[in-house]
């Protein structure tokens, strides 16, 4: 059985604002601007070839904890991690705000195709519509 989690102990300077990083193992993001690096194919293997900036697109709460959701800048690669205490939550917000702020208007171009905003065949939003189940032969 293969491990898909490596324990990687690495002190690193954030590609994006400068900030000089304190690795313990977990560490995968940047605390200031909360940037990462696409670096891994599992957690902690090095193992990407990418290299490029993994920026945080969305923000999501469970009961005990924050999931920020990076995208790669180069390949478009996506990867939810755990937040840290030592994230800035105000950069934390920011995120999840923008994120929200994309929600409300890409909703709004598909309600609203009057407005001038292009819109597919299918008024799903792009998405092809699925089959009802029949209940039969499954």
């Amino acid at each position: 059985m293969t491990r898909r989690f490596t324990r990687t102990t690495e002190d690193f300077v954030c590609l994006v604002c400068g900030a000089a990083v304190r690795g313990d193992g977990y560490t995968d993001h940047c605390p200031s601007c909360l940037c990462s690096r696409h670096v891994d194919v599992h957690p902690g293997d090095r193992a990407a070839g990418c290299g490029g900036v993994m920026r945080p697109v969305a923000v999501e709460t469970r009961t005990h904890d924050v999931i920020l959701t990076h995208a790669c800048e180069r390949c478009g690669h996506r990867r939810r991690n755990r937040t840290a205490p030592a994230d800035d939550r105000d950069a934390l917000l920011a995120v999840a705000a923008a994120a929200a702020q994309a929600a409300v208007f890409s909703t709004t171009e598909v309600a609203f195709p009057e407005m001038g905003s292009p819109v597919g065949p299918d008024s799903a939003g792009g998405r092809p519509r699925r089959r009802a189940r029949t209940g039969r032969g499954r």
